[in-house]
This record gives C-alpha cells, sequence and structure tokens, in this order.
C-alpha cells in the first residue's frame, strides 16, 4: 500500500528507480523497534538523530525522500508496537516482509508495464497537447481584449504547467546504449517541436490558422492518448506555413518515438536497467553537502519527531504512534505547505472517522467487510490525486478497518477515537513546533528569486533584439521554468496564514504580468523576419536594464515613452514598455497591511 499510495507522475522505468531505492531505506526502518530494548529516554534520542538524518537524506531526491519518509513510518509503528512486533516475529523478519511487499508490487508494476510500457509518456504528451489547443482556442477570442487576455495568460500557463511535468519524464533517464540514446534524442526532439508549436501559437494572428491548430492539437492528443493512429496533417494548414510545419514536425517526432521505442524495448533486457538504476544515480561526494535550509528543515523535523515520541509519557493507549506517525507524513515540505497539510490531514482524518465509526457498528467481521476494505484502497491513488484531505478521508477507515480485521475474535475493535486524537495531537505539534516558532519572512527571498529570473529575462530581450540567428530553445524554456516554479511556489503560499498569504497575493500579478512580457517577446522572436532590421539598439539597452533593475526602489519608466511609428518594431517596444510599466506600477505599490 506505501508504494501504490505514493506512486507520482512518471515512467516504469522511473518507478522502478525510485522504487528500488526508497524500498531499502523504508524496510530500515523496522529496526528501530530494536530500540525499544534500551531506556526510554536513550530511545527517543536515537529516534530523534535518526529524524534528523532522515531530514538530510530527504534532500537528496525524490527516490531518497520517498525512502525516508517510509523508514520514518516503518520506524514509529516498530517503535511503537515492539513489544507486540517482538512476541510475534523479530524486526528484521518484519523488514523482509515489507520487502517482500514490494517485490509483489514490482511484479505487478511489471505486468502493467508489459501491457502498455508507455502509458505514462502518453498520458503526459495528451495533457501538453490538449493545453496546447486550449492556448491556440484562448488566441481566438477577440471580441473582449481584457477577457481574451486573460483567457490567454491562463492557457499559457498551463501550457508551460504541462511541458515542464512532460520535460521531467522524457529526460528524465539516460544511458550508453545506443537505441536508449536515439530514444533519447527523439524526446529531446519532441520537446523541442512542442516549444516551437508554443512559440508559433503566441506569434500567430491568423485566425483560420488558429482555429484549425487547435482542432489538429486536440485530435492528436485523443490519438496519443488512447494509443490510436495519429491523424493525417489537416488540409486546412497551408503547407508552408509556420504553424502548420511545426505542426508537422511535432507530429513526425511522435511517430519516430515509437518506432524508437519498440526497438529499444526489444534490445535492452530488464537486468540491463536496473543496472542502469544504480550507474547513473549514485550520489557522489559533492552531492552529500547539503546547506543551512536543509539542516534548518532537518532540525524541525528532529524537534517535532523529538516531541511526538515522548508523547508516549502522556497518551497511554496502545496506539499512541499514530502521534509520530501523523509528524513524519505532514513534515514533507516539498509535498506542500506544512501548515495546509497539518489543517487538511486533520480534517479528513476527523471525517474519516464519522465514516469509519458507522462503518464498524453496522458492518460485523467478515466478507463484506473486507470488501469495503477493497473498495476503499482503490480509492486511495484517485484520492492522491484530489485532495491531501481527501486522501486521509480514505485511508483513516482503510487503517482502522485493517486493524480490525488482523485483530482476532468475532467482534469488531473500534480505535477511531485514539485514531483522530493522536492526529489531533500529531498535526499541534507540526503547528506549534515545526511551523510556527520559526521565522516565516519570505519577501526578501521572493524578491530575489524574482530578480534573478528577470535578470535571465533581460539578457533573452537582449538576444532576441541583436542577435541575428535564432536563439535555442533552451533559452525560452529556461527563463519560463523559472516563472514557472516561483508560481507554483506562490500559489502554495496562498493558503498560509498571515503575512505569507498577502505578500503571495501582492506577488502572483507580478508573475502573471512578467509571464505576459515573455510571450511578447517569444511572439516577436517567433514573428521577426530573416534579414528585417534589428531594434535600436540603445532603446533595447534602456528596457533591458529596467528589467535587471526592475525590483529596485523609486525606479521609473516615462509612462508615455512615445516610439515613432514610421520605424520598424515600434509596437512591440510599446508593447513591452507599457508591460515594464505595469510591472513597476505593481512592484511598488504599498502592500496590504498586516492589521
Amino acid at each position: 500500500m506505501m508504494q501504490s499510495v505514493a506512486e507520482g507522475p512518471g515512467s516504469y522505468r522511473s518507478l522502478f528507480r525510485i522504487t528500488l531505492i526508497a524500498a531499502p531505506i523504508g524496510a530500515l526502518g523496522y529496526f528501530a523497534g530494536y530500540l525499544w530494548l534500551l531506556p526510554a529516554p536513550a530511545a527517543i534520542a536515537a529516534l530523534t538523530a535518526i529524524a534528523f538524518l532522515a531530514g538530510i537524506i530527504n534532500s537528496y531526491g525524490a527516490a531518497y525522500s520517498k525512502g525516508t519518509l517510509q523508514g520514518l513510518l516503518a520506524a514509529s509503528v516498530a517503535y511503537g508496537l515492539a513489544p507486540e512486533i517482538h512476541a510475534a516475529i523479530a524486526f528484521w523478519h518484519a523488514a523482509l516482509l515489507y520487502l517482500s511487499g514490494v517485490a509483489y508490487y514490482l511484479l505487478l508494476l511489471s505486468m502493467e508495464a508489459m501491457i502498455d510500457k508507455k502509458r505514462p509518456q502518453r498520458q503526459l504528451l495528451a495533457n501538453y497537447l490538449t493545453a496546447l489547443a486550449h492556448l491556440a482556442k484562448a488566441r481566438l477570442s477577440e471580441e473582449n481584449k481584457h477577457n481574451s487576455q486573460i483567457q490567454v495568460d491562463a492557457a499559457s500557463r498551463m501550457a508551460i504547467d504541462k511541458y515542464q511535468a512532460l520535460y521531467n519524464v522524457l529526460l528524465e533517464h539516460r544511458s550508453a546504449n545506443s537505441a536508449r540514446s536515439k530514444e533519447n534524442q527523439n524526446n529531446a526532439t519532441i520537446l523541442q517541436a512542442g516549444d516551437s508549436v508554443f512559440a508559433a501559437i503566441l506569434a500567430e494572428s491568423n485566425i483560420l490558422q488558429l482555429r484549425t491548430s487547435a482542432d489538429t492539437l486536440q485530435t492528436l492528443a485523443q490519438a496519443i492518448k488512447h494509443n490510436k493512429p495519429l491523424p493525417k496533417p489537416s488540409t486546412d494548414l497551408a503547407a508552408n506555413h509556420r504553424l502548420a510545419m511545426r505542426l508537422n514536425e511535432l507530429s513526425s517526432a511522435i511517430e519516430t518515438l515509437d518506432s524508437v521505442s519498440a526497438r529499444a524495448s526489444r534490445e535492452l533486457s530488464q537486468i540491463l536497467q536496473i543496472s542502469h538504476v544504480w550507474k547513473y544515480r549514485s550520489l557522489s561526494l559533492e552531492h552529500l553537502i547539503v546547506g543551512p535550509q536543509v539542516l534548518k528543515t532537518a532540525a524541525k523535523l528532529a524537534l517535532c519527531m523529538a516531541i511526538a515520541f515522548s508523547m508516549q509519557y502522556v497518551v497511554h493507549g496502545n496506539h499512541w504512534y499514530w502521534i509520530p506517525l501523523t509528524v513524519s507524513l505532514v513534515m514533507k515540505p516539498e509535498l506542500g505547505s506544512v501548515f495546509v497539510r497539518a489543517v487538511l490531514r486533520t480534517l479528513g482524518t476527523a471525517l474519516g472517522v464519522i465514516v469509519a465509526t458507522a462503518i464498524l457498528l453496522l458492518i460485523p467481521k467478515g466478507a463484506l467487510l473486507l470488501l469495503i476494505l477493497v473498495g476503499l484502497a482503490s480509492c486511495l491513488p484517485w484520492a492522491m490525486q484530489r485532495s491531501y484531505a481527501l486522501q486521509s478521508f480514505f485511508l483513516t477507515p482503510l487503517v482502522l478497518i485493517l486493524i480490525d480485521l488482523s485483530t482476532p475474535g468475532l467482534h469488531n475493535i473500534n480505535y477511531a477515537n485514539q485514531r483522530l486524537m493522536d492526529t489531533v495531537i500529531g498535526g499541534i505539534i507540526v503547528l506549534i513546533f515545526g511551523y510556527f516558532i520559526w521565522p516565516r519572512a519570505q519577501e526578501q527571498h521572493l524578491s530575489s528569486t524574482y530578480q534573478a529570473a528577470m535578470t535571465a529575462l533581460a539578457n533573452y530581450f537582449r538576444s532576441v533584439c541583436t542577435a541575428t540567428t535564432a536563439l535555442p530553445p533552451s533559452v525560452r524554456r529556461d527563463i519560463y521554468s523559472q516563472l514557472s516554479n516561483l508560481r507554483t511556489q506562490l500559489q502554495k503560499q496562498l493558503s498560509e496564514p498571515a503575512p505569507l498569504d498577502r505578500e503571495a497575493a501582492h506577488w502572483f500579478p507580478i508573475v502573471v504580468a512578467t509571464e505576459r512580457l515573455t510571450d511578447q517577446i517569444t511572439a516577436y522572436a517567433e514573428n521577426r523576419q530573416q534579414g528585417a532590421p534589428l531594434v535600436d539598439a540603445k532603446k533595447v539597452e534602456q528596457l533591458a536594464q529596467t528589467m535587471q533593475a526592475i525590483t529596485a526602489a523609486n525606479l521609473s519608466l516615462a509612462e508615455n515613452t512615445l516610439y515613432d511609428a514610421r520605424q520598424p518594431n515600434a509596437v512591440f517596444l510599446e508593447q513591452v514598455s507599457s508591460t515594464i510599466n505595469t510591472l513597476l506600477r505593481l512592484l511598488h505599490q504599498e502592500q496590504p497591511s498586516d492589521k
């Protein structure tokens, strides 16, 4: 259950890799049960040190993050139920049983991969193409320019986010094998072709071309999603038109990928694939060095876990270990706001307790209760993708019913009240000792992060306006990636308590306007004709310097800068100047007070 619930987006290869790294780390957690033989203070000190080490290892990547979470959960259960487990089996035996469950999960995952090996990649690619289709449709809405711009901005952000997800999966693994290298090359071609289509849509002004492109992209997405033959190019698109050419290049790259993937699958054995996992994912000494922020996060986790394990002196129920278990699940900052996760977990658990109590009161032990357990388990992957509260809602009755079925006897055993109380205690520990007592001011960090993105955007603007040859797509991708990451950070922060939510609300329209400025520069780069006169270098440098120093106090740009309409690129310069002025107003307006 740990493995299937923790599945994230990614290829089957990445799921195998993450599991092979995370499972041994998770199994080590069961050996914490031996700490039961020590005096309680010594055991708590050792568990605190383990939590601090887990907080550091957590920063090494997704696989290690998943492994440390599983290890802490196993340690909480093994230590909390040490007398019961010790009376039944050895702790090393429990670790082997856990690894046996992992092996069974990998077997099922292998069977799924044999049926449709490329399903995860196809799904992400279909999502990206659908987002591009929505962007093309948004560009068609010209009746109300204000609403149209809002729709285009939203569709553009969605396309960027889907591109990031696709990029992370398609280029997540490289090897020296010739067939696999060829597949990686085709993956890169798909990404480049998709990025070119994105830029062409932003630059396109022909209504017919946009409408036809939207339909073509949607049809292509459906074919890829359902593993159907790709449609032939639309006859409504002019063969020599830029957008049509970009779409044909993308379609050709996708067709080539299918044939290359099939050849690579025949040439690579499963043993060779697993060997690449360890060959290319080993941690070098440089990667083991961590910064102060990681140490601070590890210290928060260690403090909260120390207090949680100390609750055994206060909470005398036989399931007190749910307190450190709750702390382990909530103290995962890379999964979202710690504050929000604590609140959502408590809320979801409370609702789940109500459902579990009703089930255990009305349904006796037997086949029907087992069927309900299977139904709840099947809902977990879906619930995890929707909301953390929803995940907790399904997980709570699942765990309580599982405990009931595993307890000897004919009568139901209901630990619902204890489960709710321990979850609330764990949530309070996280909120106080892992959140509220630590400084939370983010304004300086947001400003520096945004300034770095604007410096990169200024260099992109200079390159677009002064280069005589086309820029590599990676330059544009890096800009959009930085802004997308910043926007994701702000979206998480919007749900934080004051003052972080007000800071995020202040910065969010700034990032949106900056993405609009990037779109304007991208559209100009696409529409610039070969051999056309370049933009005036002095004006370009003036605007670029303003971008670079845009967060500086008292910085201003003439509100009504007039550009001679007879000069080339006057409209483009006016657009850039107007958007920069909008950014200046947003950046330097008074922020909401904390009153």
